[in-house]
Order: C-alpha cells, then structure tokens, then sequence
C-alpha cells in the first residue's frame, strides 16, 4: 500500500519484500529487526532500506541509538519526528512516530499538539520546550541559527550532548520521511491506521 494521500498511486514504487520470502543479508536485517520489535513487525520503511541491506542496518543501529541512548525522552524525540512528519507530509511517518509517541506515554491530545507544532500541549518541560522550538527552526533554516537561539536553551539548563541529540533527531526523522515519501512507502499494517486521516486530508487539498 502506498501513502494515504496518493490515492492516485496505490502501491509502494519499489518492492517491499515479505518476511517470508526474505533471503540472505535481506533475511538476516529482518531477523534483527524482529528480536527487537517482535515477530511479523518488519516495518515498511526498513523492508524498503533492505534493498539495500547494509544500509538498511546501519540505519537502524543509528535509530536504536538515538531511541535508546542520550538523556532526552522517547516522548520528545517521537514528539519531534512527528512534527516534521507533518512538515514533510509524510503519511507513514506521521502513523509511525505518532503511534510511537503513544507508546511512550502521550495522550491522542499530545500527538495532536505536536502534528500542530505546540510544545506546550504536548506536555514538555522548560528544557524539551526549548530544544523543541530549537529543533523546529534548525530544521526550517540551520544557517538561520544564531547565538541568540542557545539563550533559551543554556537558561533551561541543555547541554552540548542534548542539542546534539535534538538536533540528530530532526536528521533521523527527515531522512525517513524522505525515503518513504519518494518510494510511495505506505503506513504499516501493525499500526492499525492510526491518523490515517491526515493523509486523506492532504489528498483532498490537491
């Protein structure tokens, strides 16, 4: 299935290779992924990285780090890459990170704050509020950046470690949406079809 709001284009632009007709270093990056996700939850966007296998897992050791490592929570980088999935109108990733935004503890109320850019209805801290805006507009203009932007940020107590992390999560979060946008890569079926409606309402802006 391709994104929600292609309707004029059904299916994903490449082949995404079932679990159960997987071979080789393709197999071997599905079997990764199951022992951390589970059995069947070979997600869309990795079975189209497995087209190029070595990459496929480089990528996602880089997402394990990023969800499992540094100081910053689960719910805020999710908070984030739902945000820029919404920038990017990218269907799989706004059903993915949203549902991994409630997986983390966010209310329907909160994933609906973050697809509207509002740190403060997603329920952030001071300091998440103020990487959050950072990451915002470091994504819309990294050269716009300017030693005024880290004020809010050293008075809310960030470190170097975490506006890195903040920022790497826009990195990670974009380069998916990218992927999955230019290969039609539609939302997973595991997810149930969480916020399937924002790509439908996309395709009836067109």
């Amino acid at each position: 299935m391709g994104q929600w709001s292609r309707q004029d284009h059904p299916e994903p632009f490449i082949e995404l290779v079932s679990p159960e007709h997987a071979t080789g270093a393709r197999r071997a990056l599905y079997d990764e992924l199951e022992q951390v996700r589970g059995k069947g939850k070979v997600s869309n966007l990795f079975r189209a990285y497995a087209a190029f296998p070595e990459l496929g897992r480089a990528n996602f050791h880089r997402l394990m780090a990023l969800l499992t490592q540094g100081s910053l929570s689960v719910k805020f980088k999710e908070a984030v890459m739902t945000a820029l999935a919404e920038i990017n109108r990218c269907d799989y990733c706004v059903s993915f990170h949203a549902t991994a935004m409630k997986n983390a503890g966010a209310s329907d109320a909160e994933v609906a704050a973050a697809l509207r850019f509002d740190p403060q209805g997603i329920g952030l801290n001071t300091k998440e509020t103020a990487l959050f805006e950072f990451a915002l507009k470091a994504n819309g203009d990294p050269h716009g950046i300017t030693p005024e932007d880290f004020l809010p940020l050293r008075s809310s107590g960030a470190t170097d470690g975490e506006i890195v992390e903040a920022l790497e999560t826009v990195n990670t979060g974009n380069a998916f949406n990218l992927i999955n946008g230019a290969l039609n890569v539609g939302a997973d079926d595991f997810l149930g079809g969480y916020l399937a409606e924002r790509g439908k309402a996309w395709a009836a802006e067109r």
